[in-house]
């Protein structure tokens, strides 16, 4: 009897499941992207707006470049005058935004990854849309973050549905 090497019956399987995708995260993992995403934000505006330009308006930028400076007296800083400034109103409100988003994405992804629900679609979706609205509207501005902006709500829409066919 002859036996063939490449018959389906000899090949070799693999035992390992298939790769993912590069975006296609876990619950988890998106979680951990959707924070880290918050945290890099935060700092962001810190450093650019608390350090970086108070320290450049009182000339302190290599003097005293290590810690943060007393912004009470820096009139530029204070909210009617930043209020006016276009990049700390685009900013202030990206921060916003990402803010409002985080507090309902990050539970919900936390969530499914504590149940192992399977749902890294939606978890995914939020995660990058998060990120991608963050930087878009962040440095470039209006409209370039609307995809981002409308994928969330799919995203964010999956992940109630999960959630209700979990409940009900």
């Amino acid at each position: 009897m002859h036996c063939n090497a490449f018959t389906p019956s000899r090949a070799i399987r693999p035992s390992h499941p298939p790769p993912r995708t590069m975006f296609l995260l876990s619950a988890l993992k998106s979680a951990a992207v959707i924070c880290a995403n918050s945290f890099v934000a935060k700092v962001y505006v810190t450093a650019r707006f608390r350090y970086l330009l108070a320290n450049t308006i009182k000339g302190n930028l290599w003097k005293k470049a290590y810690r943060l400076p007393d912004t009470s007296e820096i009139k530029e800083l204070q909210d009617g005058h930043l209020k006016q400034d276009p990049t700390w109103k685009r900013v202030r409100a990206t921060q916003l935004n990402e803010v409002e988003w985080t507090s309902i994405c990050l539970p919900l992804c936390l969530y499914f990854a504590s149940k192992s629900s399977g749902d890294d679609l939606a978890c995914s979706i939020m995660a990058w849309t998060q990120v991608g609205y963050t930087v878009a509207r962040g440095l470039l501005g209006y409209p370039y973050q609307m995809p981002f902006a409308v994928l969330r709500y799919v995203g964010l829409g999956l992940g109630v549905k999960n959630l209700w066919d979990m409940a009900f």
